[in-house]
């Protein structure tokens, strides 16, 4: 399409050189008509929008946490009659970056919650690190927004080193064009506040961070960009996701979830498959 914009708009120029050049001579008007004519009834190409790239930046680093991060020792976990864990052991470890898979309703999202915080178990011991600090990024909760605020003044007041320019940077290249920076909290959609709050922790990331698919809402470019920022995140990153792209490209340890059971694959996620005999990448995510 670029290519095609460039060769019309040499032709309208050859084109339009011609009627400037000879619009005063007589014998020449009956050409100079016929391409005013031609240039009236051209179909013009749209000129292509500058291609996005991902968006590259130098997010603040977390705090340094100690090792062990986080423990949980014979966790169990129902709802009603419907027992989600029995006697679940699992411990995170400084700079682990572990993707949790297996059938939907298995309990990932649960798992996710109990490391959080944000779910009561019913017996064991959830122990976290003297010096962990969590951040739970939900799909399916807005972390608390101040309603007066821009989207430009929630992102600044969550970090106050960040210039504004590189936050309207950010935002823009989570989905957030120009004049959406200006609308205040109260009167954004739901994928707009998930989003905003996706900023939010990458400006001011903690050290323990676990996000329950992340992806939801963002185009392909926001995601590179979201890549390229948990890349360069020095904390420990736990998260769920049926994008085997995303997932591919930032798990280390793969964590099976599935009928109460969670298995540690210490590796990848090709690593998972291979071992797991699992050859199909979208039964082995959700199935």
């Amino acid at each position: 399409m670029t290519q095609a914009y460039r060769n019309q708009q040499k032709e309208i120029e050859h084109v339009q050189e011609f009627i400037d050049r000879f619009r005063q001579v007589g014998s020449k008007a009956a050409q100079v008509q016929s391409r005013i004519k031609t240039l009236e009834k051209l179909v013009r190409i749209e000129k292509p929008r500058t291609p996005r790239k991902p968006f590259k930046f130098s997010f603040p680093q977390p705090p340094r946490s100690n090792q062990k991060v986080i423990e949980l020792t014979k966790v169990g976990q129902a709802y009603g009659a419907k027992r989600i864990y029995k006697d679940l052991d699992l411990t995170i470890e400084r700079g682990d970056r572990m993707v949790l898979v297996g059938p939907n309703g298995a309990g990932k999202s649960t798992l996710l919650k109990i490391l959080a915080g944000h779910l009561e178990i019913d017996a064991g011991k959830r122990e976290p690190g003297y010096a962990t600090k969590i951040g739970y990024y939900s799909q399916h909760r807005s972390e608390a927004l101040n309603d007066d605020n821009t989207v430009l003044e929630e992102v600044l007041a969550a970090c106050s080193t960040l210039r504004e320019e590189e936050a309207r940077s950010i935002l823009g290249s989570f989905l957030f064009r120009r004049n959406d920076v200006e609308k205040r909290c109260n009167v954004l959609s739901g994928g707009e506040k998930s989003r905003l709050n996706l900023v939010k922790f990458l400006v001011d990331p903690p050290n323990l961070l676990l996000m329950d698919e992340p992806t939801t809402h963002l185009d392909i470019l926001s995601i590179d960009s979201l890549v390229q920022a948990l890349k360069n995140y020095e904390g420990t990153l736990v998260f769920i996701s049926h994008d085997v792209h995303f997932i591919r490209n930032l798990a280390e340890t793969t964590l099976h979830v599935n009928n109460g059971t969670v298995t540690r694959y210490t590796g990848g996620y090709d690593y998972f498959i291979e071992k797991s005999g699992l050859n199909d990448d979208r039964s082995a995510v959700t199935a």
